[in-house]
């Protein structure tokens, strides 16, 4: 028996239901636009039709006018007239994508199958989910040029700038790395990444970029650090940006603690920088956030799945005081980008023994 007032309002919450699923398809659209080159190149040659696109990046052409249709439609690719055709530029809306690909990178290429293993993954005994490790490295190392990268600049600036040496542990693509040296005129730096591809780009990139001489890649473990052969002139300092999260699950708190001490028992006068995230997936009001929900929130969620564990910032400040370090410095990235102050930076020493009196 239909319901008069029901069918009237069943459009209107069916669309609003339906919202995520739309935000679905549309993620991964953008995606693939911004990951296969498309996007730079309808924004370096607006008007080409989309057959003369999809021949460029070797695409199947009525697919393609399929998704450039899709994306008029979301208000992402406008049509302009060329002669007797119909070419296509970028609309405002999606030139302003273009400093936020690496969210894309991240959330995307690396975790939507993540995300896809969700209704397995949850299941008693069922193992961990699955990611793109190296989307992963690499969508991590572009935003951390907004938020990470000034942060561990900053906490730099506390260390002599003269023959100093970053040692990056899990250095990704090493985009983060290259460009900390790219700003620090004589720094050295050491990057260590486990995964194949990454440490591949890595040293693509390095070589690519001309800093062959100040930049060595090693593909090996963080637990390999003290294996590989470092400076000893100058000051070290071992860097690890959201990777002994990693560390704490795939091997354990015992492990973490063990790299620290290692370390610097082995380099006494080094330091450690940390960046991490403090875990607030239970705190409503953190959570409440724009940046919160839009970002943290399915963050927060993927890490629940996968080989990973977030932790509190009390939790940090116990390890390391149990690791023998001491805080030097402590800092939050630029509220002008994230304004949660969820990402935690730690600047890092052993801790001197107390002089003993007699």
């Amino acid at each position: 028996m239909n319901n008069p007032a029901v069918e009237t309002d069943f459009e209107h919450r069916l669309v609003e239901a339906i919202q995520p699923i739309r935000h679905l398809a549309l993620a991964h659209a953008l995606y693939t636009m911004l990951d296969n080159g498309v996007y730079q190149t309808v924004k370096a040659e607006p008007g080409l039709t989309s057959a003369a696109i999809a021949e460029r990046h070797g695409l199947d052409a009525e697919r393609f006018a399929g998704l450039c249709l899709y994306l008029a439609n979301e208000g992402y690719f406008a049509q302009r007239a060329k002669g007797a055709q119909e070419g296509w530029h970028l609309t405002e809306k999606a030139k302003a994508l273009e400093p936020f690909q690496p969210w894309y990178t991240l959330l995307v290429g690396g975790y939507a199958q993540t995300f896809g293993q969700l209704g397995e993954v949850l299941k008693h005994g069922a193992p961990f989910a699955t990611r793109d490790g190296a989307k992963v490295g690499a969508g991590s190392c572009g935003m951390s040029m907004f938020d990470a990268l000034p942060l561990a600049d900053r906490l730099l600036n506390t260390l002599p700038a003269q023959d100093l040496t970053v040692v990056d542990l899990g250095c990704g693509d090493a985009a983060f790395l290259t460009e900390l040296v790219r700003r620090r005129p004589g720094l050295r730096a050491v990057g260590i990444e486990p995964d194949e591809v990454g440490s591949r780009l890595a040293e693509e990139r390095v070589e690519a970029e001309g800093l062959s001489d100040r930049v060595t890649i090693h593909r090996g473990r963080a637990a390999d650090a003290v294996s590989v052969e470092l400076p000893t002139d100058g000051t070290l300092c071992f860097l690890t940006a959201f990777v002994l999260q990693e560390m704490l699950e795939q091997e354990s708190e015992a492990a973490v603690t063990e790299l620290l001490r290692k370390t610097m028992n082995t380099y006494p006068g080094a330091y450690w920088l940390v960046i991490e995230v403090d875990q607030q997936l239970d705190d409503p009001r953190t959570m409440s956030h724009a940046l919160g929900l839009s970002y943290y929130n399915p963050y927060f969620l993927l890490h629940v799945i996968t080989e990973q564990r977030l932790e509190k910032r009390a939790f940090w400040d116990d390890l390391f005081d149990r690791a023998q370090l001491d805080v030097v410095d402590f800092a939050h990235p630029d509220a002008s980008v994230d304004s949660t102050a969820l990402e935690l930076g730690y600047l890092l020493r052993r801790r001197e023994p107390a002089p003993q009196h007699v």
